[in-house]
């Protein structure tokens, strides 16, 4: 950490403390990016030095503090989603009395998700990465509940059909309600016995389910969200179009957010991984078409994931190329044992050949 005067801090260096005008407001929190266009705003208020990181100091930490800071628009308004993991929470936490009345609430989540999707001409799901483990089931359900709802718009399902695809999808994994709880947070593999006892969360969904107003259609995906395109999966062993059309989109969505996000016993893999194992997958696991539409609304490279170029340069992406999904325009950090007179430069991948990106974290 260093201070410095205002007119000499580097822009895209990062703010070690909490900076406050000579009338004791906040201007600014620790951990921001510096820019240009504070100085006038910061001299106004009576602010000549402030503490900014080491020089080049773009640890992964420092990382992880920038992406937090770049303006990642989520495709539900925040107040959708926060209203939808909290009924879900109270709906799971009532164990065998789901009433009609909280699937009359989750109907109306439903709708109002489906009304904010259809306004947006080009929707792109954002994973926030920064959920709480502990919460990772109702997280997991609404984000499930999304991805589904995508899916379903862009093949061109009707209003009604939609809204009991986002129902069924939500509540996809009601039935692990009636699963111990220490199977549930088991922090390691799960031996043979146990996961037949998680695998019946299938079957217990649907007898919750069916006890409701829900539709049919809608429950029926907690019994099919994981059967396999190939027939292994469970609980019925279905095969190709034998598999409920809801149950085949909720299970691609299933497995991206799954393998997207931390668990309790297993950490996220990298988006590039995660997008790459799924379409390999293709019609092994998953309905090909499903999954090909699917294809088209995730980032390999989402924005704010770091990334390691050919070269060595750590960095992070700030856009996507959508001719080129490959190639993002990165913003490249500088090391600190050299005398540049900036911390970064952006770049356009999509323009150049020499530098690609090799890793991600």
């Amino acid at each position: 950490m260093q201070k410095h005067f205002i007119g000499g801090v580097i822009p895209g260096s990062i703010i070690a403390q909490d900076v406050y005008g000579s009338d004791g407001i906040l201007l600014i929190k620790k951990g921001s990016m510096f820019r240009e266009q504070y100085i006038p705003r910061f001299i106004d208020a009576g602010v000549q030095e402030i503490f900014v990181e080491e020089n080049g100091s773009m640890t992964p930490e420092t990382i992880t503090t920038i992406r937090k800071s770049l303006n990642i628009q989520d495709v539900i308004h925040d107040k959708t989603r926060t209203h939808a993991q909290n009924q879900i929470k109270k709906t799971m936490l009532k164990f065998k009395s789901v009433s009609n009345t909280d699937v009359q609430k989750i109907s109306q989540i439903v709708e109002d998700m489906i009304e904010q999707l259809l306004d947006k001409k080009d929707f792109v799901f954002a994973l926030s990465q920064l959920r709480s483990v502990d919460d990772y089931t109702y997280q997991h359900s609404v984000n499930v509940g999304v991805l589904s709802l995508i899916i379903g718009i862009d093949l061109a399902l009707e209003q009604e059909q939609l809204k009991q695809l986002g129902m069924g999808a939500i509540l996809h994994d009601i039935g692990k309600i009636m699963i111990p709880e220490d199977i549930i947070k088991k922090p390691a593999k799960l031996t043979n016995e146990e996961f037949r006892e998680v695998k019946k969360h299938t079957e217990y969904g649907y007898e919750i389910l069916i006890q409701t107003d829900i539709p049919e259609e809608a429950a029926r995906i907690a019994l099919h969200h994981h059967e396999k395109f190939d027939g292994t999966g469970y609980s019925r062993g279905l095969r190709n179009t034998k598999i409920p059309l809801f149950a085949r989109i909720v299970a691609v969505a299933d497995v991206y957010d799954a393998m997207s996000n931390d668990r309790v016993y297993q950490k996220r893999s990298a988006p590039d991984k995660v997008f790459r194992e799924i379409t390999h997958l293709g019609d092994k696991h998953f309905d090909t078409k499903i999954m090909e539409t699917f294809a088209r609304h995730i980032n390999i490279y989402p924005t704010g994931t770091g990334i390691v170029l050919n070269s060595g340069h750590r960095g992070i992406v700030l856009y996507q190329n959508k001719l080129y999904p490959e190639s993002p325009i990165v913003r490249v950090f500088l090391p600190k044992d050299q005398d540049y007179k900036r911390l970064y430069f952006d770049l356009d991948l999509s323009l150049n050949t020499k530098w690609y990106i090799i890793e991600t974290f």
